[in-house]
């Protein structure tokens, strides 16, 4: 059975109709930045009883973790989660409050889409906390 070149076109148009917005973003140029862990370096943006951070990350402006558990200074936090972005990704830290708008700000990155080709860290400070993030771009 030979193929023509309608029969072709058509079988590109069904394989590319078929994909998602975000499957046709990845081909276009787009990444996952995999957010793997933050280790606290030091926990200090928190005051009173328990000293440590109430984390929360945020990639470009959208919460992507957060725990209600202090995360203390020498403590590392299991964040595991992939956000799809086209072009780049800023990281931002939080350590979480219990007032809406009131949390504090201990620090962030930017990434691009360039793949890391396995993992990288960042040291964030800000607030009197220092965390390590470990991070890939695929």
């Amino acid at each position: 059975m030979s193929l023509s070149t309608s029969n072709i076109t058509s079988v590109e148009q069904e394989l590319f109709t078929e994909l998602t917005a975000e499957e046709a973003s990845v081909i276009e140029g787009g990444a996952y930045l995999i957010l793997h862990n933050a280790t606290a370096v030091k926990a200090g943006a928190d005051f009173g009883p328990s000293n440590g951070d109430d984390l929360k990350v945020k990639v470009n402006g959208r919460q992507v973790f957060g725990t209600l558990d202090d995360v203390d200074t020498g403590e590392t936090a299991r964040i595991n989660k992939r956000v799809y972005f086209n072009g780049t990704a800023k990281v931002n830290l939080f350590d979480g409050d219990p007032w809406p708008n009131d949390d504090d700000y201990m620090g962030g990155f930017t990434v691009g889409s360039t793949p890391t080709n396995g993992t990288r860290t960042m040291r964030v400070r800000g607030s009197g906390s220092t965390y390590d993030v470990t991070y890939s771009i695929v």
